[in-house]
């Protein structure tokens, strides 16, 4: 009793008040439960009530001492606030984890010895960081903030800060927000990217950044999700889109990989509150990807060590030794491989895209807290449309720092700066006191990314001299076929007047190279939730519409009204030599369906196809010369032919040489005759 006055108190037993004495009483039966320093400040409350009520039952005191008594209960103070309860926020997560292990006799009363993984200098700095950067922006609406730091190779928690003040009575400063349900933001968002990374999309991806209606739900309006900064920025590539946080392209994304498998993602690397239920998925909808769903600041964590630890997951570890009073140990934390839980080329990807200060200059700057001097550190920030949480969370190959900021009854914040306000500070300072003395260690390339040269734009393969970078990629990814997007249309090279300006080149102009070519950015898109609306194509015209670069303003007519029809033999070859068997295969443009296509030789028809593929075995007896020639008929009547010469086992211009004529015989000259 004399230990417990002096802790709680700072004073001996003999000088305690009525109501110290209550509040001490209550303690035996559930010392955790009932002590003024947990988490639940009501319980000893309640607690004391009842040891109140049963002295008076008793006789021990009147009703006016009672009430007396009870009138002082919310102005007792305790001498523990000072430095004799170092990190209260961790000390009753462990000893939280101790009861569930051994029950809370003997965690109590059993002299256990425990070893844990807290760096109390790291824990004193974070526990200053958070209380000094709250303080700073009270006027901000913001009353309070967390913090985490965890060893990303063994997830040993190395600080928890759980509020900026575990004695505060105003915010309920007890509870440990790292524990606590919140939405994470756009600080979820790598969640969806690897899974796009896990179905084969690569960071060069492009997706158009432009003001889109997506399905709302049934019986709900339309979504329509907004940019932080309220702006379109057109065709940009997945490693832009993440690391400057544009929601636009990451709800699409997310539309793109499913919604489901986008919560499996999750749920895998340890965000339980996102289990990929039927519920969930009708619950959550698309705006899951920009934080709609509550999760966990520990989960999110201990689920992005994955990130940072070549897709290897660790799960939280704050107990590394427990010995009884007779010094036998009881458990022993050893070290091991995290569960894989993405691959490393996958981990590879993200933590290179955050990290990458390039690929956030749009939202960010050059120079926002976010970077870090130095060193390589990739990071997320992260904050609700509502203004209610706002995270940063950031790691190097060794550490992750997690930290969060808001109001425990859950009230808006006034607008806070994602990367200059709110969470961002506070971790750039936990960020850099775990730095000190750490030499820099990035993320080596895996065996199995490629480093590839993509289109500026498209993200497809670089060509044709344009703009072009090097983007990291999963191998086997790598965008393969002709740019479709950023490219050169045929436009007809007809004057104004007669209806050629800017408009497509027709077939059979381009069959007979009667063209000229321009470059182009043509932004197209499928809806993915189809219903016979292209709600994406009709975002990106209204985009188009008000762009000033004539790249985006790709025609889509067609100059003129052509009846040509072209027809190119495109085997065998003109004027070459052939066996007796070859293939005779041929090429028809026409702006209107091709009805018929007839092969002749020497004049005699040979064959007649009615669809596609224009070609068949063809078989000449014999050898020599022929004229080759093919027609072809669209359903219009209207028609066009081409010839070719070929040899049959001879040259093409091979003519038989003429026989000669037989020798006259010779015959005897006369003699005159004689007169």
């Amino acid at each position: 009793m004399e230990a417990a006055a002096e802790t709680y108190f700072g004073k001996p037993v003999s000088e305690l008040t009525l109501i110290e004495s209550a509040i001490l009483a209550g303690l035996p039966q559930s010392p955790t439960s009932y002590s003024p320093f947990g988490q639940n400040p009501q319980a000893f409350k309640d607690r004391t009530k009842a040891v109140l009520r049963r002295m008076r039952e008793d006789n021990y005191l009147s009703k006016d001492e009672e009430k007396q008594a009870l009138e002082q209960l919310d102005q007792v103070e305790f001498a523990a606030e000072g430095a004799s309860f170092k990190a209260p926020h961790f000390v009753m997560y462990v000893r939280q984890q101790l009861i569930e292990q051994y029950g809370e006799k003997l965690v109590e009363q059993g002299g256990l010895k425990v070893t844990t993984s807290l760096d109390l200098k790291l824990q004193e700095a974070a526990q200053n960081i958070v209380s000094e950067e709250i303080s700073k922006v009270e006027n901000l609406k913001i009353g309070n903030g967390a913090g985490l730091v965890l060893d990303t190779n063994t997830g040993e928690i190395l600080a928890m800060v759980g509020s900026k003040d575990y004695f505060a009575e105003d915010y309920d400063g007890k509870v440990n927000v790292n524990l606590s349900l919140r939405q994470p933001g756009s600080a979820i968002k790598p969640i969806t990217y690897v899974t796009a990374f896990e179905q084969g999309m690569t960071p060069a991806k492009m997706l158009a950044d432009v003001a889109t209606e997506f399905p709302g739900g049934v019986n709900l309006p339309e979504y329509k999700p907004k940019n932080y900064d309220g702006k379109d920025h057109g065709p940009v590539q997945l490693r832009l889109a993440l690391g400057n946080s544009l929601n636009i392209p990451s709800v699409k994304l997310l539309q793109l990989v499913g919604i489901k498998n986008m919560l499996t993602t999750a749920y895998k690397m340890g965000l339980t509150t996102l289990e990929p239920t039927t519920e969930h998925v009708n619950r959550f909808g698309l705006s899951v990807t920009l934080g709609g769903g509550e999760v966990k600041l520990i989960d999110m964590a201990a689920a992005y060590s994955a990130f940072a630890n070549g897709g290897l997951k660790v799960e939280p570890i704050s107990i590394l030794k427990v010995a009884d009073q007779n010094g036998k140990t009881l458990e022993e934390f050893r070290p091991a491989a995290g569960a894989r839980v993405i691959s490393e080329a996958e981990a590879f990807l993200i933590s290179d895209i955050l990290s990458d200060n390039s690929a956030r200059l749009i939202t960010f700057g050059a120079n926002s807290l976010l970077k870090i001097p130095n060193q390589q550190v990739a990071v997320k920030t992260g904050t609700t449309d509502d203004q209610r949480d706002n995270w940063a969370i950031g790691w190097t190959p060794n550490r992750i720092v997690g930290v969060w900021v808001g109001n425990n009854d859950n009230s808006r914040m006034k607008t806070v700066a994602s990367g200059v306000s709110g969470a961002t500070p506070i971790w750039r300072r936990i960020m850099l006191e775990v730095l000190k003395g750490q030499p820099i260690k990035g993320w080596p390339v895996t065996k199995d990314v490629a480093s590839v040269e993509v289109d500026a734009i498209s993200g497809q393969i670089s060509h044709d001299g344009y703009p072009a970078r090097h983007e990291y990629m999963i191998k086997g990814t790598e965008p393969l076929g002709a740019d479709l997007i950023h490219t050169k249309l045929k436009l007809c090279r007809l004057p104004a007047q007669a209806g050629g300006q800017n408009q497509l080149a027709s077939g059979p102009m381009i069959a007979r190279g009667d063209f000229e070519e321009k470059e182009f950015i043509v932004l197209k898109e499928d809806d993915p939730a189809g219903g016979g609306r292209n709600r994406w194509q009709e975002g990106i015209d209204i985009w188009r519409s008000k762009q000033s670069d004539e790249r985006y303003h790709f025609p889509t007519e067609f100059c003129g009204e052509s009846n040509e029809i072209v027809v190119q033999i495109e085997s065998p070859a003109d004027k070459s030599k052939q066996g007796n068997d070859f293939n005779f295969k041929v090429k028809v443009t026409a702006n209107k369906t091709v009805k018929k296509v007839t092969f002749y030789v020497d004049g005699t028809e040979k064959k007649s196809l009615t669809g596609k593929p224009y070609e068949y075995a063809a078989h000449i007896d014999g050898s020599g010369t022929y004229t080759l020639k093919v027609r072809a008929e669209d359903e219009a009547g209207n028609s066009g032919e081409s010839e070719i010469k070929i040899g049959v086992n001879v040259d093409w211009d091979w003519s038989p040489s003429p026989s000669p004529s037989p020798s006259p015989s010779s015959s005897p000259t006369p003699l005159p005759s004689p007169s």
